[in-house]
């Protein structure tokens, strides 16, 4: 099959191969014929704090039609539309690059039907167009969103436990609503919850935001955005989730939830807690929890970070993550929209690209290619 692999040069990381075997799939599996791929951080990461070795098969987000569907699994059959998020970039015989991936179920998504859109390039320029906002119905589409869903499947269902805990007039805190993560968030905490949505995202994509979904959008350029944001929220945020995980980011939206009068539940892409912020010594810190997202325990049992920390899949995550992926997302997926994509048109040879554009930072839009 063919592949996209790690060269061992950090600079042009990415190699293609044409004769690389197909990966046989586990019981807990799927097999799915590619059709789409997506750019994610981690891709770009991996390859450069030294997780990739030569030949490990790049990416971590794909589409396409299932092909073959392990003994194990439920809720799939072949000829499935799915998009799929899959443990990439560390494994020499399965990533997301390739004609043919390996992924556990519990990161596939079911579509009704899906096309190829512009999966064959023209885009008019040679380096690729932009495909506006809108429902997924094409593969490129369903490649840009599955990391951000099983993300957010993890921080809602269970790290935050949104559906045990939010009342009526809870409002949720969305730092960094224009990024990938923070586009779907906004989408699924209106959605699913009917939470009062604040996100915070440069002044070009308020209006956009709001049309998914977001009730206020604040620009964190602005000095005072934090009392902007307490003003509107009037003590109601309860939950707040970080999509940028910086800890001057962190800061803020622990800040903002500071006149909660009850508990506060707080989640960041990046494992950031009470110890990466400055707390405030007035505040009853016993009363604000902190959860630490890591997609990739949603679809294997445990993962090394960006920093080589092992860690492991908690207990009970999948009792809070399962019904969520399989019984609640699936309601709500006809409606979400992905963000704009960017698309490149040379096929698994954009990877360089691709990554490039990832790592120099992308708002508001997901880099996507077809196979």
């Amino acid at each position: 099959m063919k592949a996209a692999v790690f060269s061992g040069d950090k600079q042009s990381p990415s190699e293609f191969k044409d004769s690389l075997n197909i990966p046989k799939i586990k019981p807990d599996e799927l097999l799915i014929k590619a059709k789409a791929f997506a750019i994610n951080p981690t891709d770009w990461k991996s390859v450069h704090n030294g997780s990739s070795s030569k030949g490990d098969i790049l990416g971590c987000d794909v589409s396409g039609v299932v092909v073959e569907v392990g003994e194990n699994v439920p809720h799939f059959e072949i000829g499935d539309f799915v998009g799929a998020f899959v443990v990439g970039n560390i494994f020499p015989h399965n990533g997301a690059f390739a004609e043919f991936v390996a992924a556990n179920a519990f990161g596939c998504v079911k579509y009704d039907s899906l096309d190829d859109g512009q999966v064959g390039g023209g885009c008019g320029d040679g380096g690729g167009g932009v495909v506006k906002s809108g429902p997924i119905t094409t593969f490129l589409g369903a490649a840009s969103a599955t990391l951000g869903l099983v993300t957010i499947g993890d921080s809602f269902s269970y790290q935050l436990k949104i559906g045990e805990r939010c009342s009526e007039g809870d409002y949720i805190l969305i730092w960094g609503g224009a990024s990938a993560t923070g586009i779907l968030a906004i989408q699924l905490a209106k959605a699913i919850y009917g939470l009062n949505v604040i996100t915070t995202a440069s002044r070009k994509n308020h209006e956009y935001l709001k049309s998914i979904g977001a009730d206020y959008v604040f620009d964190y350029h602005d000095e005072d955005v934090g009392s902007k944001i307490k003003e509107i929220g009037r003590g109601m945020i309860k939950f707040g989730l970080d999509t940028i995980a910086q800890p001057s980011t962190f800061q803020q939206v622990y800040d903002a939830t500071s006149e909660a009068s009850g508990d506060v539940y707080l989640d960041s892409l990046l494992f950031l807690d009470s110890s990466s912020i400055k707390l405030d010594e007035k505040r009853d810190n016993s009363r604000v929890h902190y959860g630490k997202s890591f997609a990739y325990l949603a679809i294997t049992e445990a993962k090394k970070t960006a920093t080589g920390v092992l860690l492991k899949r908690p207990e009970d995550m999948l009792k809070y993550y399962e019904p969520w992926w399989f019984d609640v997302l699936p309601k709500h997926i006809k409606s979400i929209k992905h963000a704009n994509l960017r698309v490149l048109t040379d096929g698994l040879k954009s990877v360089d690209e691709g990554l490039k554009l990832s790592k120099e930072g992308v708002s508001n839009e997901k880099v996507v290619f077809g196979i």
